[in-house]
This record gives C-alpha cells, structure tokens and sequence, in this order.
C-alpha cells in the first residue's frame, strides 16, 4: 500500500465472492497456499456508500480488461475520490464473481458506523476454486 493510500476493507456482498478473490489472489502465489480460509459474515452499518456499475467503471476510465486484472492504480484513485468526497463505502461490481463487493473507507467512518462480526466459518478454498471452475483440479 502506497505511504499516502487510505486504509480500506475490502469485502464481499457474497460469501462465494469473498471466496473468488481469495482464490484469484492466490492461486498467483508460489507455492499456493494450502491452508483452509475463514470466512467471516458482517453486518456493516454505514451512511455515505457510493454505488458504482460496470458502465460507470468504464466512464471513470477503467476498461473491463483492466479491471479484471490485479490492482488496476485507476481503481484506487475512485476510492480516494470517494473519501475525498466524504463517502465511508464504496460498493463495485465484483471482477471474479457475479455479485457486487463493499470497500469500506475506514477513516471516513464516523461514530454511528459499525462493523460486527456475525458467523465465522472455515473454508477450503481451494476446493471450492477447482469445484467453481477457477482452476483446473491437480
């Protein structure tokens, strides 16, 4: 993370969302890790969330062949607009899965926000890739 980038949480609207970035992220690592995940459910209470769609993502500058790839720096800079602007969320399509992920912008979180923990569960993510078809079984 740059020195001057906000911090952020970056989760997921779908448990099998969360799973995809896991899986996405990595599977680029080696040796891929073999350990199980935890996926955690949150119930997230925030108040100036922006809502973006794909179509927006390419206005802003930021094509679909590059939004699927790995930390596109144009991504980033939406998100530091977004806090410039105020907002505590930020809420984009996913680029691994069908469903939409929430950014929380932390330092823009006041008092009446909150985050809490719900349910914890322990996932093999590997598994749930290769039986999602994000990669082949070994």
């Amino acid at each position: 993370m740059r020195r001057d980038a906000a911090a952020v949480l970056y989760t997921s609207c779908q448990r099998d969302g969360a799973l995809a970035e896991i899986a996405f992220h990595w599977s680029q690592l080696t040796p891929r890790p073999t350990k199980p995940v935890v996926v955690h459910t949150l119930r997230v209470v925030i108040h100036r969330t922006l809502r973006l769609i794909r179509a927006d993502l390419a206005t802003l500058g930021v094509p679909e062949s590059v939004y699927n790839s790995l930390n596109p720096p144009r991504t980033q800079e939406i998100g530091a607009a977004a806090a410039f602007l105020g907002c505590d969320g930020l809420i984009t399509p996913s680029a691994r899965w069908p469903c939409d992920n929430l950014v929380l912008l932390s330092e823009q979180m006041d008092a009446s926000a909150s985050v809490d923990l719900i349910t914890s569960e322990t996932v093999d993510w590997a598994a749930w890739a290769t039986d999602n078809g994000m990669f082949a079984a070994e």
